[in-house]
């Protein structure tokens, strides 16, 4: 029954349901985290191709980034971006607070991520790299919706993109803060959309699967898009969605996935993926491919 539930809404979700009016916040900004690479990258530029936003405020550590992704913006869709240098992880909230105050902000999107680099237990992993990893990933999050919610509450408009993963589906040892950090998010988000269900503003919890980003330690190269799906066949179905439905993979190559999934119970899954997928198959290929990029 979950299995063709999750089929069904699937289809509803991308074949049926029509995309949500944003018309009405194209004059106010839109607001990027993590928006410089991966997901986030594909996200924005998708957003300006297909729903015709046009102002962009684009928040990350890396200034090339950012002018990279500043200069396509402006380039190819003629959009007004405004970039903010800020490090989630120990950055001076004040400053950042301080920049976005003044601004009439319609659309945050949460997509400021760090992922462990290899496979290993909290020991094995580098020092100070779980905690570096919740505050970048979840405390990062919580503290952007505290800062832009109030104010579209009190006017009652807005879109709001949290960024989960499957991973945080079920604990999964040897990555462990990892899923913790976005089963966290994922928790947080869900509870959001009940308390302001009744107003205009819109909370989505995107929760995909493998998409072919550095972060999941997957080259471009490797997207089938099937298994492992490319950033850009990712956000073309997730922008589609766009404040339809509260908790949603964001592509059905996903939904079919976790459709599927949902035929083993979850102690099974566990027994056979981490010796078998994370602790095989998954450490190689994360090894791999940090050799590739050093």
């Amino acid at each position: 029954m979950k299995c063709l539930y999750i089929i069904s809404k699937s289809f509803f979700v991308h074949r049926v349901m029509p995309e949500m009016d944003i018309l009405h916040l194209r004059d106010t900004w839109t607001v990027v985290t993590g928006g410089t690479d991966g997901i986030g990258k594909a996200y924005t530029l998708e957003m300006a191709r297909s729903r015709g936003i046009r102002r962009f405020v684009l928040i990350g550590r890396n200034a090339q980034k950012l002018t990279i992704i500043e200069t396509e913006l402006k380039k190819d869709f003629k959009c007004e971006v405004k970039t903010i240098i800020f490090d989630f992880d120990g950055g001076d909230w004040a400053e950042l607070t301080n920049e976005l105050k003044d601004l009439d902000i319609g659309i945050l999107l949460n997509f400021a991520g760090l992922a462990p680099g290899m496979v290993g237990n909290l020991v094995e992993q580098e020092e100070g790299l779980a905690s570096r990893i919740m505050q970048v990933n979840t405390i990062s999050c919580v503290r952007m919706n505290e800062l832009v919610l109030p104010k579209m509450i009190e006017k009652d408009r807005g879109i709001i993109v949290n960024m989960s993963s499957m991973t945080g589906w079920r604990p999964l040892p040897y990555t462990s803060s990892y899923p913790a950090s976005k089963a966290a998010i994922s928790f947080f988000t869900d509870a959001l959309t009940d308390e302001f269900r009744d107003t205009n503003v819109k909370i989505q919890c995107l929760v995909p699967m493998l998409v072919a980003t550095s972060l999941a330690s997957y080259d471009k190269s490797e997207a089938n898009d099937i298994f492992v799906v490319s950033t850009e066949t990712f956000a073309k179905q997730a922008v589609h969605a766009i404040g339809n439905f509260e908790l949603i993979c964001g592509c059905w190559q996903h939904d079919l996935q976790i459709a599927l999934c949902s035929l083993i119970s979850p102690w099974l899954f566990k027994q056979f993926f981490v010796p078998f997928g994370m602790l095989g198959v998954h450490r190689k290929r994360v090894e791999n491919f940090q050799k590739r990029h050093i």
